[in-house]
């Protein structure tokens, strides 16, 4: 049997086994996709124990983004370009790592919101899920303001970008919110604030939010997270991060079997596991 992994710490949330073994499963694939929570200081080895048996890749969570980059064998250039990886292909005994979050991420994004072009957005937080989301955003022309507790990663994180970026990139820390969401389009919030089991908090004061704005929450468990829920009761867009998590699946599946999964079936599943 091949086995696929889902790398990180705490991992029991998450809906990708559920997403995965259903598409192995529907296809005939004799696979398998598991949980393995595998705490920082012990990365190294557990990367090392992928490159052993009958494992296809795996994926990659918090908080190992960044740090499993130095222990694979090669990155894509648009994962170097992002800083982090959330995907792993062995082939020939060799380690490769992608990131799949940039492209499912505003995939999902665009198809809900009709595009970014000329339009401002606002970006919260400057971790993993962000460093993808924001390179495939400034991508696209348009004005990116990522705002995060720590300026100094946030500044780094645009710096990074700003040489081959067609927006304007712009950060700052989160106490600029008031200021910055007036004339925000479209809100992203990449932080893990209000994820399950958390799920009264919100990093957006509730009286800040208003009826312009899109809000994406790359959140997906819970389905509707307390930002969600205040931004639609202002009257805003809002996106879960459902097809987010499907459609990166959807391409890391492709990339570990060659084989075009459902992505229906993989967010119907994701759906009724979560109660949606």
């Amino acid at each position: 049997m091949k086995r696929c992994y889902l790398i990180g710490y705490p991992v029991e949330h998450s809906m990708s086994p559920a997403m995965h073994n259903a598409a192995f499963k529907a296809l005939g694939l004799d696979a398998e996709y598991s949980l393995a929570p595998v705490e920082p200081g012990r990365l190294g080895a557990f990367i090392e124990k992928l490159r052993e048996g009958d494992v296809l890749g795996a994926n990659v969570t918090i908080p190992h983004k960044v740090e499993v980059m130095r222990h694979l064998d090669q990155v894509d250039e648009t994962a170097n370009a992002i800083g982090a990886v959330n995907t792993i292909v062995k082939r020939d005994g060799r380690l490769t790592g992608y990131n799949t979050d940039a492209t499912g991420g505003v995939k999902a994004l665009t198809e809900e919101c009709g595009g970014l072009n000329g339009r401002n957005v606002t970006i919260l937080g400057a971790g993993g899920a962000s460093r993808a989301i924001t390179y495939q955003v400034s991508r696209v022309d348009c004005r990116v303001t990522v705002l995060n507790r720590s300026v100094e990663k946030a500044r780094k994180l645009v710096d990074k970008l700003r040489p081959t970026a067609s927006a304007q990139l712009l950060y700052g820390g989160l106490d600029q919110l008031p200021g910055v969401i007036v004339d925000t389009d479209v809100l992203i919030n990449s932080t893990p604030v209000g994820m399950s089991p958390k799920t009264s908090d919100s990093p957006v004061p509730e009286e800040l939010l208003h009826g312009g704005l899109f809000v994406f929450d790359v959140i997906y468990n819970p389905i509707k997270t307390k930002l969600l829920e205040d931004a639609e009761a202002k009257g805003a867009g809002t996106l879960s991060g459902v097809k987010m998590l499907v459609y990166q699946g959807a391409e890391a599946f492709r990339m570990w079997t060659g084989v075009e999964p459902s992505v229906d079936l993989m967010q119907r599943v994701v759906e009724k596991n979560l109660g949606g």
